[in-house]
């Protein structure tokens, strides 16, 4: 049974005898094919499985095996409580069907496993990902708690191995010592070794029937040579977006006969968004609202320029009439914010100086003389007035059916443009002028009267806070000219114009343009790996916000020869892939079978917060 035994000489003999009073005291607290009891109903039970009781001190045995670093961190992000009770009821099933097959467990086979150092904890298959993960992160906790060597959790991890590696030898003989071994596993599990051997006992039957499952599972080499080619053949995508946002903004100009046709038919849809908005946009006393532009960390002044042009466009909306609220839905970069109609509350505590020191010397009503430059963009920032409640009101009847109209043509106009760039694309003409061709008969001359900046506040100035600004021009609060190039904001300076942009490398199983539908996804997938280089689709993929002209930038074709370079390697890990899902599959249909059967209590699953328990402050999505 053990190569001690096949030594010779006496020190073997001696050892042989320890080794022998060992096994004894190991088989005689244990018999492995010894059945569970039913559990009664006085029980305490951290789960039942076909009216068997797994008891609380089992699950906790378990819970400290997966997480012998005691990290709650940890624990939390894997959620280790509800994986641990999950894999004590996967193994118990696990355990029926051993009965079921006439599986057995023998006494020599479990003395063999604990001498050998070999820990067992069941962790649940049915989401192999995940199970990677875990075993992943279990590795290294025991290496960072010196229970295994790096080198040896390699080679075991590497054959998806739950049984963790564990000394129980003496480090000066390097043969396996009782009082180490009851000293671990009192430290990793909290149990006697007679109620760990019998843990063990029923891991290692459950594992039987995992590896049962996984054995006959073979990859042939046209199967991996397929699998290869699929997953090392890429293709790389060039793209263009027409965004619905865009074309509502610069292509459709809806008169006011526009407007009463299409209430004629959507009058319920109007007054319904116009009751939500006008909740929202009901100024209310001390509220200050924003929009934010952007800038790039490290933005350069051409950069900066166009960020102020943007934000001087959109002032000009709200001076000619528009909403506040309705711009800041439009514009504003701070999604949080944006959503409300660019409210931010009555409270200033806690935001950059630079803005706060803007806000607070606004009364009701009043809007900062110019634009306010923070380390996240350009903000302009009005505080609400209830008296102009009324005003707000009556201005957001007209905006708000002009915009509903803008978004109803623009969803049709956006595919006539982006079927015109294909088509024109298709024909010869680069990417860029066609581009240009669609753009151009919407950039319109434009009188934008461009904003200045407010010098920084003094206890806010550093090296470069406002190298744009003549900080020594004007007397704090008044705003002074800009440094900066002149920019105009127009259709072809929009951040949502068409531009040409690349995708990653992708294989067939990729996403090679974010957002299309399942069938353009589909169709792009196909024409990726069939068209030729510099090829253009033949019609728009719908995204989320409009639709998409895409062509082939690149394509890379695996090999035969290096598929036969790393094919034992690959086919290796294929195998270990697919007995994965076999093993997920057969524990799903195990699960499935006996979901009347298994209660859990979930007081036991339920992960201590990282806050202690009190409630968590309420965060803004962008901070101004």
């Amino acid at each position: 049974m053990l190569d001690i035994f096949r030594q010779k000489g006496i020190s073997n003999v001696v050892y042989g005898a320890v080794i022998a009073a060992t096994i004894f005291a190991f088989v005689v607290t244990f018999r492995p094919q010894a059945t569970s009891k039913t559990a009664s109903l006085s029980e305490v039970c951290a789960a039942r499985v076909r009216g068997r009781c797994i008891d609380p001190k089992d699950f906790s045995a378990a819970y400290r095996i997966l997480m012998p670093s005691k990290s709650q961190a940890l624990s939390r992000k894997l959620n280790l409580k509800k994986v641990a009770l999950d894999g004590l009821v996967e193994r118990e099933l696990l355990d029926d069907e051993a009965a079921r097959l006439g599986i057995t467990v023998t006494d020599k086979e479990v003395t063999d496993e604990l001498f050998d150092g070999f820990v067992r904890v069941s962790i649940p298959a049915d989401d192999p990902r995940q199970a990677q993960q875990i075993l992943g992160e279990m590795y290294q906790s025991y290496i960072r708690a010196g229970l295994l060597s790096p080198e040896i959790a390699q080679q075991r991890f590497s054959d998806r191995d739950t049984a963790i590696p564990v000394d129980f030898r003496d480090p000066k003989t390097k043969v396996f010592d009782m009082k180490i071994y009851e000293r671990q596993v009192r430290n990793l599990s909290n149990r006697s070794t007679t109620e760990f051997r019998e843990e063990q006992a029923r891991e290692l039957l459950a594992a039987k029937v995992r590896d049962i499952v996984r054995a006959p599972i073979r990859v042939s080499d046209e199967e991996a040579w397929d699998e290869y080619e699929r997953r090392y053949s890429t293709a790389t995508l060039s793209y263009l977006t027409v965004k619905e946002s865009w074309v509502g903004r610069w292509a459709v100009a809806p008169t006011q006969a526009d407007v009463d046709a299409w209430m004629k038919d959507h009058q319920a849809d109007f007054d319904r968004t116009f009751e939500e908005r006008k909740k929202e946009d009901a100024p209310q006393a001390g509220h200050l609202r924003h929009i934010l532009v952007k800038l790039p960390y490290g933005a350069t002044d051409d950069e900066k320029a166009t960020a102020l042009a943007k934000l001087s466009w959109a002032v000009g909306r709200i001076r000619a009439g528009e909403p506040f609220a309705e711009v800041a839905r439009d514009v504003s970069d701070d999604p949080g914010s944006a959503a409300r109609g660019g409210d931010l509350g009555d409270k200033t505590a806690g935001f950059v100086t630079p803005f706060k020191v803007a806000a607070d010397a606004l009364k009701p009503g009043e809007m900062t003389a110019g634009a306010v430059e923070t380390q996240f963009g350009y903000h302009f920032i009005e505080r609400d007035d209830p008296a102009k409640a009324a005003e707000i009101e009556a201005a957001l009847k007209i905006s708000l059916g002009r915009s509903l109209v803008a978004k109803a043509k623009a969803a049709d106009l956006a595919q006539a443009i982006a079927t015109r760039i294909d088509t024109a694309m298709r024909g010869g003409t680069g990417a860029e002028d066609a581009i240009k061709a669609a753009i151009d008969p919407y950039v319109k001359p434009q009188k934008i009267e461009a904003l200045k900046i407010l010098p920084a506040p003094p206890e806010a100035s550093d090296a470069g806070a406002d190298a744009a600004v003549d900080a020594t021009a004007a007397a704090p609060g008044k705003p002074v000219a800009s440094t900066l190039p002149a920019r105009t904001f127009d259709a072809a300076a929009d951040g949502d114009r068409p531009q040409v942009q690349t995708s990653s490398a992708f294989n067939r199983g990729g996403e090679p343009v974010a957002g299309l539908s399942p069938e353009g996804t589909a169709k792009v997938m196909t024409f990726a790996f069939s068209a030729k280089e510099g090829d253009v689709i033949d019609t728009p993929g719908r995204t989320p916000d409009g639709w998409a002209v895409v062509w082939l930038k690149q394509r890379k074709v695996a090999t035969r020869e290096e598929f036969e370079k790393d094919r034992a390697t690959f086919q290796e890990e294929l195998v270990r892939m697919k007995r994965d899902e076999a093993l997920s599959l057969y524990v799903r249909r195990l699960r499935d079978q006996a979901r009347n059967d298994v209660k859990i209590d979930e007081a036991y699953v339920q992960e201590a917060r990282a806050d202690g328990g009190a409630a968590p402050a309420e965060e803004d999505e962008e901070a101004p």
